[in-house]
């Protein structure tokens, strides 16, 4: 799955529960920049996209193309 498509899942999920970047970052133990990098489509560690994933109840299945 592109970043982009994993981003606006995100972004998606975050306005469906009306979460704030602070609130996610607390839920997640992802840091409050990390998330907006995340949110940007910066490059980031893959435990932070997942730690972030985990905490919205979303998964990232990764497969042959």
């Amino acid at each position: 799955m592109p970043i982009v498509q994993i981003v606006d899942t995100i972004k998606k999920r975050k306005e469906e529960l009306g979460l704030t970047i602070d609130k996610m970052s607390a839920e997640s133990g992802v840091g409050a920049r990390t998330i907006n990098r995340i949110l940007a489509g910066e490059d980031v560690r893959y435990s932070s996209i997942e730690s972030l994933l985990r905490s919205l109840k979303l998964s990232l299945s990764i497969g042959k193309c």
